[in-house]
């Protein structure tokens, strides 16, 4: 007996011990101290360390590869468990029907609401998903879309574009353009109203919404640029020095940089090039472009936390990996990699553009500069931003990690699509 409870003793303390190593390697990461729902910030976040470690695991046991399929389906599983609780995502939903199906070859979700079937001239969102233009999917972006659609009674297409590295540059964009440019084309036959259609997405989906709008201008009613990569000029901004020692081994991790790479049909060994600006030239780094990302002049010192960071930034302009720059030198001057860089007369053109940004975002300052410039030009511009926001929190309105930030971003997105649509 004796040594049957001493067995039962050591089975408990080991199992504490590996509960607690878990527990220390899991639940470590550095959160916003403002933030007030910090336990499942850290569950989220040990939620995308393991899709990584066990990414990782599977590449080097040569059962997967990176940005394979595989590796994309157990991601959406990650994503969709966080969201709803389950990796299937949602059921039938009553009050929306739900179409799967093509656009000139590309695959889309179609959300109308119940109440709107058979009616015309319907408010219409064109959305581009998240994930670095190399993970992610319109499936992922299910529950989301749902909520959207629903709550602002607009019919949402959301475009399940092609992805890096696969297809780089400017795949994902055309697949996006088309989508949209059918739906101004074929707006009867949707049974919306060309007048009234919006464009959106976020991170890298928020960057193709902007590029798209600098296409295709007023033709769009309105555009939600959602915690975007606007520029990849300079990685060293006040938002990336700040934010990149929170949440910096899931959502803010520099590895991030890689789907950068991906985009731009480039190795992943140029990634950390990028994050340390040795990508550019001394020459460009004393250009126009350079300027046209300038801190000092597009960011303003009041989202910036720590005040001397802002107080003293200054840009060294004397190295670059020449090898590296004649490779990116085209891509670095192409607005539609990086709208924040399209000329003046380009951005007069813009629709009502609504930008999300969030304080704990190492990309922050992109959308806040991009504001702040459409704002100079007299463009019709709101901002909303969340100082205690991390890059993916629109993603948890409900499920079992909902979010007050969550609720509130799409509360907010709602309302926008309401009072412009």
């Amino acid at each position: 007996m004796w040594i049957v409870n001493m067995a039962t003793r050591t089975t408990f303390s080991i199992l504490a011990v590996l509960i607690s190593v878990f527990l220390y390697f899991y639940l470590d990461a550095h959160v916003p101290e403002p933030f007030p729902q910090k336990f499942k910030l850290k569950i989220m976040d040990a939620f995308m360390k393991t899709y990584v470690h066990l990414i990782s695991g599977m590449t080097s046991l040569g059962l997967i590869e990176y940005f394979s399929p595989a590796d994309r389906k157990i991601a959406d599983w990650f994503i969709l468990t966080m969201t709803t609780g389950f990796p299937w995502g949602s059921g039938v939903d009553s009050r929306l029907q739900i179409t799967d199906t093509k656009i000139r070859d590309v695959r889309v979700k179609i959300y109308q609401p119940a109440n709107s079937l058979g009616k015309k001239n319907r408010p219409v969102l064109v959305y581009f998903h998240g994930g670095g233009w190399s993970l992610l999917s319109a499936d992922c972006y299910d529950p989301i879309m749902r909520k959207i659609s629903r709550e602002s009674e607009v019919v949402v297409i959301s475009v399940d574009y092609r992805l890096s590295p696969q297809h780089p540059f400017p795949v994902p964009l055309n697949d996006c353009f088309d989508v949209v440019e059918y739906v101004l084309d074929n707006s009867d036959t949707l049974g919306v109203d060309s007048s009234r259609v919006a464009i959106g997405g976020d991170s890298a989906g928020g960057n193709m919404a902007a590029a798209i709008s600098l296409r295709l201008q007023r033709r769009i009613a309105l555009q939600l640029v959602l915690v975007p990569v606007l520029q990849i000029i300079n990685w060293q901004t006040t938002g990336f020095m700040e934010n990149v020692l929170y949440l910096n081994k899931s959502i803010n991790s520099p590895n991030s940089l890689v789907f950068l790479t991906n985009y731009l049909n480039l190795s992943p060994e140029y990634a950390h090039q990028f994050l340390i600006n040795n990508h550019t030239s001394p020459e460009f780094k004393k250009s126009k472009y350079f300027d046209s990302v300038d801190q000092k002049k597009w960011m303003p010192k009041k989202y910036v936390r720590t005040k001397d960071l802002w107080e003293n930034i200054e840009y060294k302009k004397d190295f670059g990996n020449a090898e590296l720059f004649k490779k990116v030198e085209g891509y670095l001057k192409e607005p539609l990699i990086s709208p924040l860089i399209a000329d003046d007369e380009t951005l007069l053109g813009l629709p009502f553009t609504y930008i999300m940004t969030c304080g704990y975002d190492f990309i922050r300052d992109d959308g806040i500069m991009f504001h702040e410039k459409l704002k100079y030009l007299n463009v019709k511009t709101e901002l909303a931003h969340y100082p205690e926001g991390f890059h993916n929190a629109l993603m948890f309105p409900h499920g079992p990690l909902k979010m007050d930030i969550g609720v509130k971003i799409i509360a907010d997105i709602v309302r926008i699509l309401k009072n412009k649509l």
